[in-house]
């Protein structure tokens, strides 16, 4: 019941957000709190093995409903907050639905259609599908955001991934950072094979690139941010690693350490948009993909 009062709660402030201006982008100190987000959504789970392994598919979504409870868990054990959200509507099946109860799962009630790009509440020049995600971080004035996702390019292979972390432009590498050096110390070829490749980190901000608009609209507010993109699906090495309940268990955690890291490093940015009027490379309409577009509410800066 307190879980569906909560979501009833958050639903009733996206209203209010939708009707609100940019100008009301949250100001002041940052709460505290750090969110994660589950990546994708109920229906449209994203990446996925392409088969079986040990006898389970693993998808990106239903992995991290299941998961991203032990990263909440670590940060909390370290004496922080931590909320966990996702863009979609709530399970009603099991296993999730005890998943997400378990992780106190805050549900946005926005899932994609089509994989449909729109704009920011409050940086309305950011566009991406599953901004909801990065405009909940905005309202939270998060401390941190964690969007969990997976990787995949292709078919089974064994060869060595290239393991990133996506970081925002001006505040998130010391962040996505913290967290890479955790999982290559704890994970990645301690357990999870990868032929001696480590996580780096990759700067993200340019306009239509993957979780680009996500990243520049937390950026944009001051808000470091980073996209777990460390494990490949179709790698079978990484797959089998986390096929295993118990290193499944260990990488969620092993990335919440990395988040606990940085929050007691004190390595906070706090660049803020200094004019929401000026237009960067991360503004909608930069990339061709966008002009091409009509994205109701999107900002065009570029002409």
């Amino acid at each position: 019941m307190k879980n569906k009062m909560v979501q009833l709660v958050v639903a009733l402030v996206l209203v209010v957000l939708g009707l609100s201006a940019c100008s009301s982008v949250p100001t002041g100190s940052r709460s505290g709190v750090v969110v994660l987000d589950i990546g994708h959504f109920i229906g449209a789970g994203g990446a996925s093995t392409p088969g079986a392994v040990n006898g389970k598919v693993i998808s990106e979504c239903a992995f991290w409903y299941e998961y991203s409870y032990y990263v909440k868990r670590e940060i909390e054990r370290a004496g922080y907050k931590c909320v966990i959200c996702n863009r979609g509507n709530a399970p009603t099946t099991e296993p999730l639905l005890s998943f997400a109860r378990r992780a106190g799962v805050i549900h946005l009630r926005r899932p994609d259609r089509n994989a449909a790009r729109y704009p920011s509440r409050y940086h309305p020049d950011r566009v991406a599908s599953g901004m909801v995600s990065a405009d909940y971080a905005i309202y939270r004035r998060a401390a941190a955001m964690v969007f969990l996702h997976h990787n995949s390019s292709g078919g089974w292979t064994n060869s060595p991934m290239p393991s990133i972390i996506l970081s925002n432009r001006y505040n998130g590498r010391p962040l996505a950072a913290a967290i890479a050096t955790t999982l290559n110390r704890e994970v990645l070829n301690h357990g999870m094979p990868n032929g001696g490749r480590e996580c780096t980190v990759q700067v993200r901000y340019v306009d239509a690139d993957r979780a680009a608009g996500w990243l520049n609209a937390c950026d944009d507010s001051g808000i470091p941010a980073a996209v777990i993109e460390a494990a490949f699906l179709n790698n079978r090495n990484h797959a089998t690693y986390l096929a295993n309940p118990a290193n499944a268990r260990h990488y969620a955690e092993s990335i919440g350490r990395g988040v606990a890291t940085y929050l007691r490093s004190g390595k906070a940015v706090g660049h803020i948009r200094a004019d929401e009027n000026r237009a960067d490379e991360g503004s909608f309409g930069y990339a061709a993909e966008s002009r091409r577009l009509k994205v109701p509410g999107a900002k065009l800066l570029i002409r």
